[in-house]
């Protein structure tokens, strides 16, 4: 996507309040969503498939991100093009002067938890991919990512929930 699209973007959030909120919620606040659903199924007593949802996520996330980022430095759309997001989160969408936008870590971390979950649940594991899907378009809309930073997340997520699965469930679910 050209520049003007993420200034045109800018635009559009700053001057629709039900815009900004409708991607703020999509593009940073559903991470509240997944914490729910893990605590949800903890309480009815699936506590490995999300031990199994968390060990994919910390591969992605906390491992394979971070070796990406020591040899590929990418700037994100706001650095390039020196704006500020109209929408900013303290915990989980800092401004950052780092260039580690490639992978986007929001991708990565809804596609790892996503595909555990759409593995062993298919049904709500389907409605986990359509939350990843509008995650990742959020980050872009805000302006955090570009696209291809978050289809490259998106594998990196699915490409660590399959090694998880394939490597940990015979010793989970083994007895």
């Amino acid at each position: 996507m050209n520049s003007d699209f993420y200034l045109n973007q800018q635009k559009l959030l700053a001057s629709s309040n039900w815009y900004r909120w409708f991607w703020k919620l999509w593009g940073i606040y559903v991470v509240l969503f997944i914490f729910a659903l893990g605590i949800y199924l903890i309480a009815v007593g699936q506590w490995q498939k999300v031990a199994l949802a968390f060990c994919a996520f910390i591969l992605g996330r906390l491992i394979i991100s971070p070796l990406i980022y020591l040899v590929y430095k990418k700037e994100r759309p706001y650095q390039r093009l020196n704006f500020k997001p109209a929408e900013l989160s303290w915990l989980f969408s800092k401004i950052t002067e780092r260039h580690n936008s490639f992978p986007s870590d929001h991708a990565v971390s809804f596609a790892s938890v996503s595909m555990v979950i759409l593995y062993f649940f298919p049904v709500l594991g389907s409605v986990m991919v359509f939350v990843t899907i509008l995650d990742g378009l959020g980050r872009v809309v805000l302006g955090y990512h570009y696209v291809w930073h978050v289809l490259v997340g998106w594998m990196v997520g699915v490409l660590s929930a399959l090694a998880v699965i394939y490597w940990l469930s015979p010793v989970l679910f083994t007895r």
